[in-house]
């Protein structure tokens, strides 16, 4: 299995990340991916940064699936870093080729495809998520298959979708977004993606968390530095975590079986 992974973030962001000791996201999904398949080749693309030359159409045609990180960016903000990642996801959405994303790669394949993206009226969704329940569609998904109802993951963002393209079934929302999960059929491909995080850790979470604190606290999404670093300290006591996301296997579950439904596309060639 041949995969490509596309990085949400520019080269300025990652720089920043890692120097405070957080992994590029096209790494975190590509430990992700072989702990799901070991034995798939991953590439990884970086539409954000302006230098970056993006492979053609016959070369995505290439690959099995495309998957899409998350970002630090918004895509309400008209900014090359921005623009960029949407000409490309129209790209991937030509090439005929399984895609998925999280968070960001869910609001890029919403607006590529017609719908909106804006800020939640509920504000910043971070850490543990509120409870995700699935839809009739998503209880009936093939990405959906391994996992139980009424379930929490890892998330971070401010932005959700507003307002849903055609040719779309929403297959899980909670009290904060009314899309945690979707899928999309547009031009040639099929985009499955969700709101959350399924690819983090509890402690990358953490890190994430400790990196973001004075944003945080600046943007009015927490009240101090302190209630912060409780949240990432709580990230990384077992004791305060749901068992579908300490355990990363169950954490992963719907891209699992994103990939299953990939290879069994791959055996019908």
């Amino acid at each position: 299995m041949k995969l490509l992974v596309v990085e949400g973030n520019n080269e300025e962001t990652r720089e920043l990340r890692g120097s405070f000791g957080i992994l590029p996201y096209h790494l975190l999904f590509k430990v992700m991916l072989h702990f799901l398949e070991p034995s798939a080749i991953v590439n990884s693309v970086f539409p954000a940064d302006d230098r970056e030359e993006l492979p053609t159409l016959n070369e995505l045609q290439k690959y099995d699936g495309v998957l899409w990180t998350g970002s630090s960016l918004s895509v309400l903000d008209n900014i090359p870093s921005v623009n960029n990642q949407l000409n490309f996801g129209e790209q991937v959405f030509r090439s005929g080729v399984p895609f998925y994303g999280s968070c960001w790669g869910l609001q890029i394949a919403t607006v590529v495809s017609g719908g909106k993206v804006g800020n939640s009226k509920n504000g910043l969704e971070f850490g543990i998520s509120e409870s995700v329940q699935l839809t009739e569609e998503g209880l009936k998904s093939p990405y959906f298959t391994d996992r139980k109802n009424n379930f929490k993951s890892l998330c971070i963002h401010f932005d959700e979708v507003v307002k849903i393209p055609e040719n779309t079934n929403i297959l899980a929302y909670n009290i904060h977004s009314e899309v945690q999960a979707m899928t999309i059929d547009y031009k040639r491909s099929q985009f499955f993606g969700v709101q959350y995080h399924p690819e983090f850790r509890p402690q990358d979470m953490s890190l994430i968390a400790s990196f973001l604190a004075k944003s945080l606290v600046s943007k009015g999404a927490f009240s101090s530095l302190e209630e912060v670093e409780e949240i990432s300290n709580n990230l990384l006591d077992q004791s305060e975590i749901p068992n579908e996301i300490a355990d990363y296997g169950l954490h992963t579950q719907e891209i699992r079986s994103w990939l299953d439904f990939i290879k069994e596309g791959i055996k019908k060639k």
